[in-house]
C-alpha cells in the first residue's frame, strides 16, 4: 500500500482516505478494480475536489 501511495504522489495526487480505504476493499475482495475506477470517474465528474494536486 506504502509503493502504491508513493507512486501516486509521484505523479503529483495527494492519497486521500477514500483513496485508502477503496484500495483495501479491493485487496479485501469486496470490489472490483474496475468498479473503484467507475467510482472514481464518477466522483470526478461530480467534484474534482476528491483527488487534489500537488
Amino acid at each position: 500500500m506504502e509503493n502504491a501511495e508513493a507512486s501516486v504522489r509521484m505523479e503529483g495526487y495527494t492519497v486521500t482516505p477514500e483513496m485508502r480505504e477503496q484500495c483495501k476493499r479491493v485487496l479485501r475482495g469486496e470490489a472490483t478494480m474496475e468498479e473503484c475506477l467507475k467510482r472514481f470517474l464518477k466522483s470526478r465528474q461530480k467534484d474534482d475536489s476528491v483527488w487534489h494536486t500537488v
